[in-house]
Formats: C-alpha cells, sequence, structure tokens
C-alpha cells in the first residue's frame, strides 16, 4: 500500500482551520474563522508566545480569541486548565487601548451563555474593570500606566499584554503564573525599535521554540486588508517605521523623531483659520521647563493647521491663563476644546487641589490627553503624511510658530552607549527629553483626532459586526460650568452624559450644585 505524500504547509493550516470550523456544536466562539497565521499562534502550545505582526494583521483579535477559549475552556487546539480561569488583560491604556479595542473584541467574542443573564453589562465590572462569567472563570483588565504595585495579587492562569508591556509589568505579571505554572502571550507591532522584547523574548524563541513560540505576521496576512489600503497608510513612512508597521519586523531606530516634516512642505504663512472650523488649545504646563501652548484648528476635511504658540519659562498659572484668554480673545473665538497632559490631574500636596483644576476656576477647562508616547508620536507622523492621491500635506503650521518649528525639525530619539542601556530601559523613555515642551503639547492634541490607519475589518466569519468608531472627535465643552462634563464620558447610544469621573480627575475647589 502506497504512503501517503505529507501535507505542505499550505495544506496543514488548511486542514487546521477547516477543524476549526467544525467546532461549532462545541460551546465555542462562534463563526471565528482564523486566518493561516492566526492558526499558528493559537495552536503553539509554549510557557510564552510572542504574536509580532504589522498594523491590523489580527494579532489583537487573535488574542482575545485565545482569551476566550482559556476563559470558557473550550480552546480547540491545545489543552487548557478546567474553569474556573483566571485571566488577566493588560493594555497601552485603559481610554484607548482597552475601551477602544479589547473590550469591544471581548463583546463580540464572548458567548452569551458565558454571560450572567446572556447580558455583557451584568458580567463586566466597569467600577473594577473584571469580567466575571457564569462558570465561575474571571479577567481582570489593567493599563501599563498603573503603578508596579497594582500588578501583584493572587495567582493566574494565563497573562495577555496587548502591545509591548514595560519590562517591570512584565515581570511582575509573569510571577503570578508560578504556581499556575500559567502561560503568557504579547500580541504587538515593535514600532519601538530594540526593546527589551527583543533579547529577553524575540531571540529566546528563536533560539528556543519550545519555550517560547513566535508569529510573525505582514499586514497583508490579514485578507480582509487590501494591498492598496495598506499603501494609503504605508506611503510616507521612513523606511525602519515602514518595516515595523508593514511586516512587523523590529529595526534599530534612531535619529529624528518626526523625519517626515520639512520647512518646505509643512510650514505657510500667517493666517487665522475660519471660525467654523474646530479649534483647539493644547499645554504642556511647566514653570521651571517652558510651558508650550499650541492653538489649532481642524477642517471638515480632517486637516489640521496650527496657527499660533505660547512658549515661556517661569510664569505663574494666573500668567499663562491670562495669555492664553488674551489670545483667544484676539482671534475672536473661544477655542471648542481645551487638552493637556494628564498630569496636571496630580493634586498638590500643598494646596489640595491639582494644575486642571486651577485651570479650570480661571475658565479654562483642559481635559487630558493621553501621555502614552507610541500612540501620540504614530497620529502625529501620519498627520504629517499627504492626503491620498495629492501632494498636499494633511497638516501646516504656521510660520509664526518659530518655537514649535525648531521643535519638530530637532526632536530626536534617546541613544544609548550600549545595546544592553537600550534594552534596560522602559521604550516610553525613549524620546530624548530636550527641547520637547510643544511637541508634547501637540501629541496630546492629536490624542484626540481620528485614527488614519485602515478602519479594522470586521471578525472574519461572522455575519454582522458592530459598526464603531474608530477615533473622532469628542463632546464640545464650553464654560467653567460645563468642566465636570470634561471629565467625564457621553454614551453615544443614548447621547446622556455618564456622570461617572473618570479616574485621575480632581474635582477639589469646584462648585457645582
Amino acid at each position: 500500500m502506497a504512503t501517503a505524500a505529507p501535507l505542505s504547509l499550505e495544506e496543514m493550516l488548511q486542514t487546521i482551520s477547516a477543524g476549526l470550523k467544525q467546532q461549532v456544536n462545541k460551546p465555542n466562539i462562534f463563526g471565528y474563522t482564523p486566518h493561516a497565521k492566526q492558526v499558528l499562534f493559537h495552536h503553539a502550545d509554549t510557557k510564552g508566545r510572542l504574536y509580532i505582526g504589522g498594523n491590523r494583521s489580527g494579532k489583537s483579535y487573535a488574542s482575545v480569541a485565545e482569551d476566550v477559549w482559556w476563559l470558557t475552556n473550550t480552546h480547540p487546539y491545545i489543552e487548557t486548565p478546567e474553569a474556573p480561569i483566571r485571566g488577566r488583560v493588560v493594555t497601552v491604556d485603559f481610554v484607548y487601548g482597552l475601551e477602544q479595542i479589547i473590550i469591544p473584541l471581548f463583546k463580540i467574542l464572548t458567548p452569551k451563555r458565558f454571560l450572567k443573564n446572556g447580558s455583557w453589562d451584568e458580567s463586566y465590572s466597569k467600577q473594577y474593570r473584571t469580567l466575571t462569567l457564569t462558570n465561575g472563570s474571571t479577567c481582570e483588565f489593567m493599563s501599563y500606566e498603573q503603578d508596579t504595585e497594582k500588578f501583584a495579587g493572587t495567582s493566574r492562569h494565563f497573562v495577555h499584554y496587548d502591545e509591548e508591556p514595560p519590562l517591570h509589568v512584565f515581570n511582575e505579571c509573569n510571577a503570578r503564573l508560578v504556581d499556575t505554572n500559567g502561560r503568557w502571550w504579547i500580541s504587538m507591532t515593535p514600532v519601538e525599535g530594540l526593546t527589551w522584547t527583543f533579547e529577553k523574548v524575540y531571540e529566546v524563541g528563536k533560539a528556543n521554540p519550545k519555550r517560547i513560540h513566535i508569529t510573525e505576521a505582514d499586514m497583508l496576512d490579514n485578507p480582509h486588508i487590501t494591498p492598496e489600503a495598506a499603501e494609503d497608510y504605508l506611503s510616507g513612512l521612513d523606511d525602519d517605521e515602514r518595516k515595523a508597521r508593514e511586516h512587523g519586523t523590529y529595526v534599530q531606530l534612531g535619529g529624528l523623531v518626526y523625519k517626515q516634516f520639512s520647512i518646505e512642505r509643512h510650514v505657510v504663512p500667517i493666517q487665522i483659520p475660519p471660525k467654523n472650523w474646530l479649534w483647539y488649545v493644547s499645554l504642556d504646563h511647566g514653570f521651571n521647563n517652558p510651558t508650550g501652548v499650541l492653538w489649532h484648528a481642524v477642517s471638515p476635511e480632517n486637516t489640521i493647521i496650527t496657527f499660533a504658540e505660547y512658549y515661556e519659562r517661569e510664569r505663574t498659572l494666573d500668567e499663562n491663563a491670562a495669555a492664553i484668554k488674551a489670545k483667544n480673545k484676539a482671534f475672536g473665538k473661544e477655542p471648542d476644546f481645551y487638552v493637556a497632559d494628564p498630569a496636571i490631574a496630580q493634586r498638590s500636596a500643598h494646596s489640595g487641589t491639582s494644575i486642571q483644576t486651577e485651570y479650570a476656576m480661571r475658565g479654562l477647562p483642559f481635559a487630558l490627553g493621553s501621555n502614552n508616547v507610541e500612540t501620540g508620536v504614530a497620529k502625529v507622523q501620519s498627520y504629517l503624511r499627504n492626503i491620498p492621491g495629492t501632494d498636499t500635506p494633511r497638516r501646516v503650521i504656521t510660520e509664526n510658530c518659530e518655537a514649535f518649528i525648531i521643535e519638530m525639525r530637532k526632536l530626536r530619539w534617546k541613544t544609548y552607549t550600549g545595546k544592553k542601556m537600550q534594552f534596560d530601559n522602559n521604550p516610553q523613555e525613549k524620546i530624548h527629553k530636550k527641547d520637547d515642551h510643544l511637541c508634547d503639547s501637540d501629541r496630546y492634541f492629536h490624542t484626540f483626532l481620528p485614527d488614519l490607519a485602515p478602519a479594522p475589518p470586521p471578525p472574519v466569519g461572522l455575519a454582522e459586526a458592530p459598526v464603531e468608531a474608530h477615533g473622532g472627535h469628542r463632546p464640545v465643552y464650553g464654560g467653567i460650568d460645563e468642566v465636570l462634563k470634561a471629565m467625564g464620558t457621553t454614551d453615544k447610544s443614548t447621547g446622556e452624559f455618564d456622570w461617572k469621573i473618570t479616574y485621575g480627575t480632581d474635582l477639589s475647589g469646584l462648585e457645582y450644585e
């Protein structure tokens, strides 16, 4: 009897994928059909896994699917512990990473039979950021922004890191896996260059794949991303960043942060934008360091002009507030949005109030931007690129913003004298912190803008996928009587304001009914 020819890799992947489709009679994630690279990730039965891929390569989707399989004890490929399972998912931040990416995916992929009364709202605690299923399994959601001691606690069966974690967070969370012989996986795009994950995860996995499995995916491994959409997103990137965002390739980053910026393309004559555009004021507060303030306007077509600056050292908060209000008056328009460094929400040990509160009491209701450097820099870079199909940049700066233009031309990545020093440093400290205050202010502003990357595709195999807003402008709020609303959120389904105060806000010193 003739021996059957061995299966090719493509045939093997097709067989595995077909096997997954046949799981519909199990209490599983209905309708999820992973693409080939996702299948390889799910099939790996190792202590650790790294899913390193380009943007939109399906890494977050596959990782959340893995989370749900573990929590529901329905994994089609590998044996997992019996329920109840204790899991942990750690994201870049709560506002974007958790609420806009991870939680929507959990809502899609978690079968209703495992939710209390089939309801997500009854199963997920917003206060404690914890999901509890009917089989007793729990999953807590955390952020790299939290203090190290927050990552202690009871043992866990798995930890999922969405995007690259700081090394101290990784070590603290993985300590929770010792008692259970638990597993961990990281899903990330290596836009930070050769960080600690290259040496301690990627190279270890390449040398010992039975210890750490490496899944490498291109953007176009996702069958729902067209070459045209990918090119629209990738065009204008320098070679290193393109390698990271298209192919998920580690590269040694260095030199200028905003290589795309040029005087010839991005600097225009002094002008005041139309008053029917959305106007923003962004703030990086300082005293010994300069206070950097920028005025921006966003057109209905989502183009940007930055048209004024304030850059002063050793000025009191009163002086800064007066200067901002004077410029607003001279322009003849109250800005629609105020956004600032989230550090201004911290209470002063001396006064008991925060800088955010002090500005609000002077009629400047600053909302808090994100201080995630990776996300902010990526957004600024995306808006420096041309409008698709044109030679016109999406963002310009008027020539009177002299200090800001100098910073944009000079801002550099932090460099280290040796490879080990780079690995040992938190990747979020990589920008050289000198003459960067207006660039910081600009990053906070960009966190309020829509993401210009291709919209995430609908889940593979699902008949319907919810339409999620991917970025977008925040609700308009005006005077001091509305400052509380600036610190909360709006329920987009009802249009009603959720009066639950978000973390990190300070209401001391405010008068309200």
